[in-house]
Order: C-alpha cells, then structure tokens, then sequence
C-alpha cells in the first residue's frame, strides 16, 4: 500500500471510498487531502492547492462531497480509533499522527478548562498531511559541516517544504559517518512506530517535552549529536539552553520562508546572540519540497 492509500484509509468509507478512486497518476503528486465542514473537499497537488473538482476525471461523488458538521465529527471519531480522549494531548495541540507518520491538523472550536487545559469542543477542518519516505542528496557544504563541531544547525523553512526528509536524511548520513545521534521526536513524525520507513542506527526518545528528552538523552545515551523535531516558542528554547555547550551538536527545524524570515524569529536571533546558532540550512518552499536554496554559516 503506497503512502496516499495508507492515509486515506483511516478516513470513514464515505471518504476513504471516492478518494481512492483517483488514479495513482495523481495520487502520487499529493501532499495533503483538506476537509472543511461544508465545503469541497481541496487537494494540495505538488505545492499547490486546488479543490477536486479541477481534477480531470474527478469521481463524481467524489466531486459532490461536502462533508456536514456531523460528518466531520464522524472523520475525527474515526481518525482516533473510537476513542478521541486518549488522543487529547495531541489534539489540545492542534494535530493527529496516524499509523505511517501522516499528520493530521485539526482547526476548530478549543477551550482552555482550568483543570484539563485545552480541549477540543468541536472540529471543523482537518488537513491530512501524505507523510513519504524520501531520502534527500545532502549539498557537500553541508556534509561538510556536519562532519565537523557545528554546535547548533538550523533547518528553515515554509509548511511543507521538506524539513522533516531533510531532518531524516542528516540523521541517516551522520549514522553512516558512525556518529552517536539522539533523536528527539516528540510527536513521533520522523521515525513513525507503525511506519515502514528504515530507521538508521540512532537512539530515539518519542513523546516527551523537549527539554526533558534532551536532558535524559544527554545524561543516559551518550550522543555527539542531538536532532529535534520542529522547534517551538522562546520558553522552550530558553528550556534547552542548558543543553547546549556539552560538546554535543544539535539539529533543530523551524518555519521560516527565506533566511531573512529565519533571522527576524525571536527563537532564531536570540540563539544566535548566545552563539548557540552556527548554521542556518534554508530550503526553496513548497513549490519545491526537498530542495536547498542555502547554507548559510553565521
């Protein structure tokens, strides 16, 4: 089963039936199926948004679709498994990860309860994202660097435009020099548990905070180099701060559109004012996932 059909079969049948009638010709080219209470359904096709009615031969119950708010609540029921409160701290962030690493963002109605924190109350978009296993030509100014003592490497870039296969191929290059890496995947998107990506000779700590992975993988696994998935607000990059400076390298991943985005992000230029922050690796965008427009050595 290709990563398209994976996805959508975790949809209700009403869902997951006309969107597997789409011929593999295209299938291949999507990266995420948005749903919205109401609407068409959209599709993201190499970058690109556009609803399923401009696909050429759009199956026509396919093109007739429009999810009710009923139904959207039945996609979410669904996507948990049956039981949406055991998935309550991911959606109180905003997302699902479903089998094979595809994530699913959830937009709708939250509440801050005192005693629980954020809830879900009610769901009225969902944008599943096509998670594949890519490995990317890494350029030789970057293996370059990273065979050497970088302290902290920053991957930039838009949604969707390859951050996550470039976190990936690093970590699988920096295993084949036979350095000891950690990967911190606090929302298990880069090695998925029930995906059938090939995991590299690293260690993984998945689903804890951030800054208390990174303590227990600096006190127990012994790495040389410490890879995050995306990097949040100033709270959590000051959390790490006590990290760095332990001859450990670190690789981290940011939304940034260009390098001049990158620069003007609080979390960015206050790592670099505490020379936490050598490199800054900028990929192209969306219209071309996977692609390095830079790397820039601060």
């Amino acid at each position: 089963m290709d990563s398209y059909q994976q996805a959508i079969a975790a949809l209700p049948d009403f869902l997951a039936g006309p969107l597997a009638r789409i011929g593999p010709e295209m299938t291949c080219h999507i990266h995420e199926v948005r749903l919205r209470a109401g609407c068409p359904i959209w599709l993201n096709l190499g970058g690109s948004l556009c609803p399923v009615q401009r696909l050429s031969n759009c199956p026509p119950n396919l093109k007739a679709l429009r999810p009710t708010q009923a139904q959207m609540e039945d996609v979410l029921y669904t996507l948990c498994g049956g039981s949406v409160h055991t998935h309550q701290n991911e959606l109180a962030n905003g997302y699902l990860t479903l089998p094979g690493g595809h994530r699913v963002g959830v937009g709708g109605q939250y509440l801050f309860h005192p005693e629980e924190g954020v809830v879900l109350q009610a769901v009225h978009s969902l944008n599943i994202r096509i998670a594949r296993e890519k490995q990317m030509v890494l350029p030789p100014q970057l293996t370059q660097l990273l065979q050497e003592h970088f302290i902290g490497l920053m991957v930039s870039g838009e949604p969707d435009s390859g951050k996550t296969t470039l976190l990936r191929s690093m970590a699988v290059f920096l295993a084949e020099l036979g350095k000891a890496v950690s990967i911190i995947d606090e929302r298990q998107e880069l090695w998925p548990p029930s995906s059938s990506y090939t995991r590299p000779p690293v260690d993984f700590i998945a689903g804890l905070p951030k800054e208390q992975a990174v303590q227990m993988a600096l006190r127990t696994l012994a790495p040389q180099v410490i890879l995050l998935d995306e990097l949040g607000g100033m709270q959590e990059v000051q959390s790490l701060e006590q990290g760095f400076f332990s001859g450990v390298n670190y690789i981290a991943s940011l939304h940034a559109a260009s390098l001049e985005e990158a620069l003007c992000r609080p979390q960015v230029a206050y790592m670099k004012s505490q020379k936490m922050l050598r490199v800054i690796v900028q990929l192209t965008g969306r219209q071309a996932p996977g692609q390095i427009s830079g790397v820039h050595v601060l």
